[in-house]
C-alpha cells in the first residue's frame, strides 16, 4: 500500500510540479527551488501538510514557508499563533503571520468574508516572496462537505464539483486523503496539533453537515458516501467541460450579429441550441449583461418564454434588472421603476 509521502509524490508529478532547472556558472544543471507557502492553522490537517511536505522538501525541492492567519475570533487565537511559530521556529522554516481586525463574531456572512480575506493575504505573501505556490490542507472529507453544502444551497447540476488539487496558484496536496488518514499518521510520528472547539459548533451550517448529516448518510450507504460523491463530482466535471466546448462552439459558429452586445441576444442565434445548451447561453448571458446570479427557477420560465409562440414578453429578474423579448430580439434593460 503506498504511504501518504507516496501519494503526494505522485500528485505532484502528475501536475507538473517539478521545479525547473537552469544551467549555473559551471553550465551543470540545477534546481531551482520551488517556493511553497503553507497555510497552517495549527489543526491536524494543516499540521499534516506541514509535515508532509517538510518530508518531502528535499527530494520535490521546496523552500517551504508558514503562514498563520489570527481571525481573533476565539480565546485561543494566540495560542494556536504561538503553537504555529514553535512549529516553524523547530523546523527552521520562515513563519508569517496575519492578524485579522474587520473580522467580528457574530457578522453577516463571517465565514465567506475569512475565507476572502485569507485568500487576499495570501496571494500578498505569495507576491513579496517572488512567486511559487500555495498550499492548503484541505482533504477528502472537506471534497464531502463541500458537495454536500452545494446540493442544500442549490447549484447546477455542471457545478457539482469539490476543489481541485491546484488551482494555480493555490496546490490542494491532501484532497485523496481522509481526515482519519492524517491524524493517524500524526499520532504514528507523535506529532501534536491543536483542536479548535468552534468546528463544533452547530451555528455554521458546514459544521451540521459534518457532524450531523455525514455520519448519516455514511450509515444509509454502508461507507460509501464519499466514494459516490467524487463519482457525482467526475460526472459533473465531464458535464462542465462538454458544456463549455459547446458553448464555446456555439459563440464560435455564431459570428457577429448585427445587434451584438453584452444586453441584446437574437432569437435566431438560439434556434439550433438544444435545451441544455441553451440555457447555458441564457444563463452566460444574463450573469455576464447584469452580474447578478441566476436562479435555476427563473433560467426556466426564460428558457420557456424562449420557446413559446410569443415574440412579446417581460420578465422582472431583480428590483434592478429585467429581460424581455421583442420580436427577434433577447433585451436586458435597467428597470426604470423601482
Amino acid at each position: 500500500m503506498e504511504s501518504l509521502l507516496q501519494k503526494i509524490q505522485k500528485n505532484w508529478e502528475f501536475y507538473h510540479l517539478a521545479v525547473p532547472s537552469e544551467k549555473n556558472k559551471s553550465n551543470r544543471t540545477a534546481k531551482i527551488p520551488l517556493q511553497v507557502v503553507v497555510c497552517v492553522s495549527g489543526g491536524s490537517d494543516s499540521v499534516a501538510l506541514f509535515y508532509l511536505l517538510h518530508r518531502l522538501s528535499s527530494l520535490l525541492q521546496l523552500d517551504l514557508h508558514i503562514l498563520h492567519f489570527n481571525h481573533q475570533l476565539r480565546p485561543e487565537a494566540n495560542d494556536e499563533q504561538n503553537f504555529v511559530k514553535s512549529l516553524a521556529d523547530q523546523n527552521k522554516i520562515p513563519f508569517h503571520y496575519v492578524t485579522a481586525k474587520h473580522l467580528k463574531t457574530g457578522q453577516p456572512g463571517l465565514q465567506e468574508s475569512a475565507r476572502e480575506w485569507r485568500i487576499e493575504e495570501s496571494r500578498k505573501l505569495l507576491e513579496t516572496i517572488g512567486g511559487g505556490r500555495i498550499a492548503t490542507g484541505h482533504h477528502a472529507d472537506d471534497q464531502t462537505e463541500t458537495l454536500l453544502l452545494k446540493l442544500l444551497r442549490g447549484t447546477h447540476i455542471s457545478n457539482l464539483q469539490g476543489m481541485r488539487w491546484i488551482n494555480t496558484p493555490f496546490i490542494r496536496p491532501l484532497l485523496n486523503f481522509r481526515k482519519s488518514e492524517l491524524q493517524d499518521y500524526l499520532k504514528k510520528n507523535k506529532l501534536t496539533w491543536m483542536e479548535d472547539a468552534s468546528n463544533q459548533s452547530a451555528v455554521y451550517l458546514r459544521n451540521r453537515v459534518r457532524i450531523e448529516l455525514i455520519p448519516l448518510l455514511e450509515e444509509l450507504t454502508r461507507h460509501g458516501l464519499h466514494s459516490r460523491i467524487n463519482d457525482l463530482s467526475e460526472q459533473s466535471q465531464l458535464l462542465r467541460k462538454r458544456l463549455d466546448s459547446d458553448y464555446a462552439n456555439w459563440r464560435k459558429n455564431r459570428g457577429n450579429s448585427d445587434n451584438d452586445s453584452s444586453t441584446v441576444l437574437s432569437i435566431a442565434d438560439l434556434n439550433s441550441a438544444e435545451d441544455i445548451l441553451l440555457q447555458e447561453i441564457l444563463h452566460n448571458f444574463i450573469t455576464a449583461g447584469t452580474g447578478m446570479a441566476l436562479s435555476y427557477h427563473n433560467l426556466k420560465k426564460i428558457t420557456e418564454l424562449v420557446g413559446s409562440a410569443s415574440n412579446l414578453w417581460e420578465l422582472h429578474l431583480s428590483q434592478e434588472w429585467k429581460i424581455s423579448q421583442s420580436g427577434k430580439n433577447l433585451f436586458l434593460q435597467l428597470n426604470i421603476e423601482k
